[in-house]
């Protein structure tokens, strides 16, 4: 094993890091790393002008690094040429990024963009990028004031006054559920996660975000082709944002002709499927398991044993197959031995895949759709799904209140549905429903059932994850069998020791 005698050397022009290594055999060698950027705030940057305020630009960070394959010199002197350069540098990712065609250098820029006053509808959206990092004023947390967003779609279709009203009344509603539940012993933090499922989904959020340059553009070119006024006009915010600081790495934010053609591919799907059949709405289950790799415990091991030793995958399948489930149990349970909570379960288990169809409120969906490595596909909100309703609206005796307020936000619904439908979802409440499929592998499934079945949890993410992991741990014996929370890891682990 490699011994580590840190002897740190610090740089002031390259911030460099140095580590002398002992291989245990009397060689020495030298490990440098270079601290070559971090993040930095707008405010600070706009403290220089001219050509130091220039230099501060990610693209130099991009171009630098494009270079890294063909040139011959160091790293930290390609940075510093490009810093000199930076008009050089501009031409140089234009020419790399979009003619030769390398989009991956474009995700060494990365930016961080405080986004403010969009609707709750709208951040479902946005947060469907994958590789971004969002931080989102919770309401789970935050007892809720009266900030709104109004469309434009409703502005423009004469309904404002029928939407402030309506809205008005979800927010009164809000306050008097919000108090009953307190008063029927409900604790503060239940009362304000509970009674925000009567908020409208145009209620006003924030967030952090945090996203490299290529997925950005692609996230702009998305957005920008959204039938949603508010979403285009957010795309327009971070295209001129990231023009001025960086104009090389994000050149091209209009939609092509693909994104914009989805909504009339979507209506032509419907319309060639014929009349629509209605299934089960308000009754539907919670959480169903509609597909799973076939015999997914022995391809579990054939994917371990094929790992373990030198072996084709037929041969690793076929002395998976010849195993009986205790000796298949035994070979999942031997990659668990020293497996604490906070570990991820090996890359093996990426090889099982499991797909669910999901009822699922609002409230439930802002959570789920956090897990952005898994495969998500919502359909829009169906108010024939009905509504969930927390326990502690039902002890506090307001389920009258609740679905009063919920009525009112159909009402409203349907009044928009009937002149903007791509608008009406504004109107409904963080209880109403939509049904999605979630598709994930079983090491993505573990670190799900983690978080979301752990006690800590949202009521309803945990209900429904508990579902998920009893689903998948009937039909995956062995590779199953650590799914929960954090709270009952240890219990659970105590029982793998005695298999």
């Amino acid at each position: 094993m490699l011994q580590f005698a840190a002897e740190p050397v610090l740089g002031a022009e390259s911030r460099a890091c140095s580590a002398r290594i002992h291989d245990g055999n009397g060689g020495v060698f030298i490990v440098k790393v270079v601290l070559a950027g971090f993040n930095v705030e707008a405010d600070q940057v706009k403290q220089f002008g001219g050509a130091e305020r220039d230099a501060l630009t990610p693209e130099v960070i991009s171009a630098s690094y494009a270079r890294i394959s063909r040139d011959p010199r160091g790293i930290n002197t390609l940075r510093r040429e490009a810093r000199r350069e930076v008009a050089k540098a501009r031409e140089s990712n234009k020419k790399i990024i979009f003619r030769y065609g390398h989009a991956s250098v474009a995700e060494h820029a990365v930016f961080n963009f405080d986004v403010m006053g969009i609707s709750r509808l709208a951040v479902e959206e946005l947060e469907h990028f994958r590789l971004a990092s969002f931080t989102e004023k919770s309401q789970r947390y935050i007892r809720l004031g009266r900030d709104l967003v109004v469309p434009p779609e409703i502005r423009s279709a004469g309904l404002k006054r029928e939407f402030g009203r309506v809205t008005a009344r979800l927010h009164r509603l809000y306050e008097e559920l919000h108090r009953a539940i307190l008063e029927h012993g409900g604790k503060g933090e239940v009362a304000k996660e509970d009674a925000r499922y009567l908020m409208p989904l145009a209620t006003s959020a924030q967030l952090g975000m945090t996203v490299n340059a290529r997925e950005l553009e692609y996230m702009i070119g998305r957005l920008s082709a959204h039938p949603l006024d508010e979403l285009q006009m957010l795309a327009g915010k971070l295209y001129r944002h990231t023009r001025r600081l960086a104009p090389s790495l994000v050149r091209y934010p209009e939609p092509t002709p693909y994104y914009l053609d989805a909504s009339r591919a979507r209506s032509e799907i419907v319309r060639s499927i014929g009349p629509h059949r209605d299934g089960p709405h308000g009754d539907a289950d919670a959480a169903r398991l509609i597909e799973l790799t076939p015999n997914g415990d022995t391809r579990l091991a054939a994917a371990l044993i094929f790992a373990a030793r030198t072996t084709t995958y037929r041969e690793a399948y076929a002395l998976a197959a010849d195993l009986t489930p205790a000796g298949r149990m035994k070979i999942v349970s031997e990659t668990m031995r020293r497996i604490s909570q906070h570990d991820s379960v090996w890359r093996e288990f990426e090889t099982i895949h499991l797909l669910f169809e999901l009822v699922v409120s609002s409230s439930c969906f802002a959570q789920l759709k956090r897990h952005r490595m898994a495969t998500l596909i919502a359909q829009p909100y169906d108010t024939r799904l009905g509504i969930s309703v927390p326990d502690s609206v039902k002890s506090a005796r307001a389920v009258g209140i609740f679905r009063s307020a919920a009525a009112s936000a159909e009402r409203l619904y349907r009044s928009i549905r009937r002149r903007v439908p791509a608008a009406a979802g504004y109107a409904l409440t963080n209880a109403h429903r939509r049904r999605v499929l979630l598709g994930l592998n079983l090491r993505e499934l573990y670190h799900f059932s983690r978080l979301r079945s752990d006690r800590y949890a949202q009521w309803e993410i945990r209900r429904l994850s508990d579902e998920m992991c009893r689903l998948a741990s009937e039909q995956l014996p062995a590779g199953a069998v650590l799914l929960g929370g954090k709270d009952e890891f240890e219990q659970r682990k105590n029982m793998l020791d005695t298999l």
